[in-house]
């Protein structure tokens, strides 16, 4: 008999598709859908704890008059892939590399504080965004991390968008082989 699916199981699911899908360098539609689909559940059961989560914080920096929800998660993207009453002949440009990016990083980072404990891929897939935009990171504050994150993907942010992507895809496959890694409390199995 198969467990039941609870929020958590689905959302880890949607969004261990979403990363593999994205280092995959596959359709971006279906990740984002899946991504934000996973943020949507984790978000709420988030709130519902009262976590500190990255979304709470970046709450804090939406212009008034403005939702990190609805002006920035469903508009215009995953809006316009679940509806069709009112639009049927619209179309949009490309989902931007920064917002696919984002989106799942927002998602990965929230069920990591939320659970404490998560699959290889949000583990390689947090890593992976840190080290291409670790200029962001105060390196007064993070420097270890800096420099282990260069060992863990060297000149990331030099790489065409397919070669970063290949250099995940990579050091998921090693992470999944690391017994050490794999036994470590903190990780989960991706689909139970």
């Amino acid at each position: 008999m198969l467990a039941p699916i609870t929020k958590i199981t689905a959302a880890r699911h949607q969004l261990v598709t979403a990363i593999e899908l994205f280092f995959a360098d596959r359709d971006s539609i279906s990740i984002f859908t899946l991504a934000a689909n996973a943020w949507e559940i984790i978000d709420a059961l988030c709130s519902r704890l009262g976590l500190e989560s990255l979304s709470a914080q970046a709450r804090e920096n939406v212009p008034v008059g403005k939702n990190l929800r609805q002006t920035y998660i469903n508009a215009p993207y995953r809006n316009f892939f679940k509806h069709a009453d009112t639009d049927h002949d619209a179309s949009l440009e490309p989902i931007p590399e920064t917002h696919l990016e984002s989106m799942l990083f927002l998602a990965v980072e929230d069920y990591i504080r939320l659970n404490a404990r998560a699959p290889v891929h949000l583990q390689v897939f947090q890593l992976w965004y840190l080290a291409k935009y670790s200029e962001k990171l105060d390196a007064a504050v993070a420097v270890d991390l800096i420099d282990s994150l260069q060992v863990a993907f060297p000149a990331l942010a030099s790489l065409t968008t397919s070669q970063q992507r290949a250099a995940g895809a990579k050091a998921i496959q090693s992470a999944l082989q690391d017994s050490v890694l794999l036994a470590d409390p903190r990780t989960e199995k991706a689909f139970s």
